[in-house]
């Protein structure tokens, strides 16, 4: 059981990242289309579930130790290495957006340098890097909890208040991306799922039996659909003051006052952390196949090359990036699932 907690921390914090504890997710994917928007929540719960169940079932049968031997294993050798370098950067792109939302967290909230944020990160994703798989699951298994029950606390808060009439009048906008509350739904689920199954690919040594993998799919799943809707209770209720919030959460947790804004600030950075740590750590564990260095050596030449990438701007990344891997994880998705079928495995 404990292994299964371990499992679902880690599917956990790979998806909580910047964009997710945020609420700038939540708001484009979700509380845009108002109450439709729970119906999202709710199918992206079950998709999580079945997902993450799916594909540890998956690694646990087929004795998977990497995500290099999971796509081959699913669509062979050539495929694979095409989809691989999609995986690669879409895995990059979301790392660098972890450290822009760093460098904008510190930089908003506690008065610092943008470089000192993305500094910082940079530092602690390269120490948990260097520990290896162990200690990403420490570091998820005591920070994911702690966001969740942050998440609840504003949500619950704020459900108490006065606060929601000033946020029920939703603007119009003339055009989204995600289209309607269905396809955003599938489309946030399959550019999030894409990391979580990269990463859940590594932990074949977590999962020693079949219990052990439903059991961290589904309280992965369950885990990252009761967070989502936590967050989607404030978001739509105030969605018309903040909207176009750089960092929604954090400006809700601002009208309860300066102690939980704070408290979120420094929450929001460790669900940052802990997506940054499981998306780097599959792109070293790729470096290292093919660069023959040390792994410490990797550890820190990648953490100083993707420093300077990360000052794009976090609402910008996410609102171009996310929505178009969006679509590539979905197409990603329809294929894996096609060559499954083709090979009537069945888990």
């Amino acid at each position: 059981m404990k292994n299964a907690f371990k499992i679902a921390s880690i599917y956990i914090g790979t998806v909580i990242g910047a964009g997710f504890a945020s609420g700038q997710e939540v708001i484009k994917f979700f509380a845009y289309y108002g109450y439709k928007g729970f119906f999202g929540v709710v199918i992206a719960l079950l998709l999580f579930s079945i997902i993450g169940t799916g594909i540890l079932l998956y690694v646990h049968k087929h004795k998977i130790s990497s995500h290099d031997e999971l796509l081959e294993d699913i669509f062979g050798i050539h495929t694979a290495k095409i989809i691989n370098k999609v995986v690669f950067v879409l895995l990059f792109s979301i790392y660098c957006v972890m450290l822009a939302g760093s460098g904008v967290l510190i930089e908003e909230y506690f008065h610092c340098s943008m470089k000192v944020g993305i500094i910082i990160m940079s530092m602690i994703t390269c120490i948990v890097f260097i520990c290896g798989i162990n200690g990403l699951a420490i570091v998820n298994m005591i920070i994911v909890p702690l966001i969740f029950l942050g998440i609840v606390m504003i949500s619950i808060s704020v459900s108490f208040t006065d606060l929601v009439e000033v946020g029920l009048a939703v603007p119009v906008m003339k055009y989204n991306i995600t289209g309607n509350f269905m396809t955003s739904s599938l489309l946030y689920v399959s550019y999030n799922s894409i990391g979580a199954i990269i990463v859940m690919s590594s932990m074949g040594d977590f999962i020693k039996d079949k219990k052990t993998a439903i059991v961290g799919g589904v309280l992965g799943g369950v885990g990252l659909g009761l967070m989502l809707f936590f967050l989607f209770l404030p978001t739509n209720m105030l969605y018309a003051t903040i909207f176009d919030s750089e960092i929604p959460m954090i400006t809700i947790a601002s009208y309860l006052g300066e102690i939980p804004k704070i408290l979120y600030s420094i929450l929001l950075w460790g669900a940052m952390l802990t997506t940054a740590i499981a998306n780097g750590y599959v792109l070293i564990q790729n470096i290292e196949k093919r660069i023959k260095l040390h792994h410490i050596v990797i550890c820190i030449l990648f953490c100083i090359i993707t420093m300077p990438l990360a000052g794009f701007g976090f609402k910008n990344l996410i609102n171009f990036l996310y929505p178009l891997f969006g679509y590539v994880g979905l197409f990603i998705f329809i294929l894996m699932g096609y060559q499954i079928i083709k090979k009537r495995i069945r888990i």
